[in-house]
């Protein structure tokens, strides 16, 4: 067990969540097709003299597959033996080689991403969130292969998870008990004209900061979430004074609650 907020006692568990198993039925068809139709072809067209163009897109297409098989080898082998345990007041990250990672609800620091898109006619979600602990180990569960901890502040050690089963349930239950434990105390920081970082965006009483500038709340006009993207905009203004990816803001529910309501009280009479 690593140190990320180690705690003796995390209390009750309120839920586990197995690995998924990557499909491979794809994989293995799309196999068949190209070693075994594929290969007669490009050995057809090399014996009838043709040119270099036919086997440099053979190849691609062979080094494609290559490549993909050996992402979702890897996938398979991170989701071997994993678990992902949430209890009261933390959560327990199992990893495939056995490795396990332990994060306090009141300290850890998670990042969210989820994305949403069209598919033939129904809506496909990615989710992505990597909790960081006090020392500095972040963990990414979820679609990994979306994200760099490279953007995240004070990331010592990057380990990628697995894709762990019903992410709609246990993602909004992680964010959802950050919240809980660390928004009270956030509360009382700002309100004894503490600053706070967020990675790259800041607040406190005096305004939110993003990008070496600074605009107080009596000129903060609007705070708004749009397309997975936080947006402030001054007062009296139509362009966007700050636009942030909510992914780069670490416990992002935590963040937008106190920014309302800093911005809130400015706002009454």
């Amino acid at each position: 067990m690593t140190e990320s907020g180690t705690a003796p006692r995390l209390g009750a568990l309120r839920a586990t969540y197995e690995a998924r198993r990557p499909p491979w039925t794809g994989y293995v068809v799309g196999g068949v097709l190209l070693f075994g139709g594929g290969t007669p072809l490009l050995v057809a067209l090399l014996v009838g003299g043709a040119g270099p163009l036919p086997v440099l897109a053979f190849s691609i297409g062979y080094a494609g597959y290559v490549w993909m098989l050996v992402d979702r080898v890897k996938l398979a082998r991170r989701g071997k033996g994993a678990r992902l345990d949430l209890h009261e007041r933390g959560t327990v990250v199992t990893l495939g080689g056995g490795n396990v990672h332990t994060f306090d609800w009141d300290t850890v620091r998670v990042h969210q991403d989820v994305l949403h898109s069209r598919k033939n006619g129904t809506t496909v979600s990615s989710h992505v969130y990597t909790l960081i602990g006090t020392d500095g180990v972040a963990c990414t569960i979820g679609d990994s292969r979306r994200t760099s901890s490279s953007r995240y502040a004070g990331v010592v050690t990057h380990v990628k998870g697995a894709e762990f089963a019903e992410p709609e349930q246990w993602g909004p239950a992680v964010v959802r008990a950050v919240g809980e434990a660390q928004l009270g105390r956030v509360l009382e920081e700002v309100a004894n004209g503490r600053r706070l970082a967020f990675n790259t965006i800041a607040l406190g009483l005096h305004g939110v900061e993003h990008k070496e500038r600074t605009l107080p709340w009596g000129r903060v006009g609007e705070l708004r979430v749009v397309n997975g993207r936080f947006h402030v905009k001054e007062e009296g203004r139509r362009s966007l004074a700050m636009d942030v990816p909510v992914s780069a803001i670490p416990n992002f529910p935590v963040f937008h609650a106190v920014a309302k309501r800093l911005h809130e009280a400015t706002r009454r009479p």
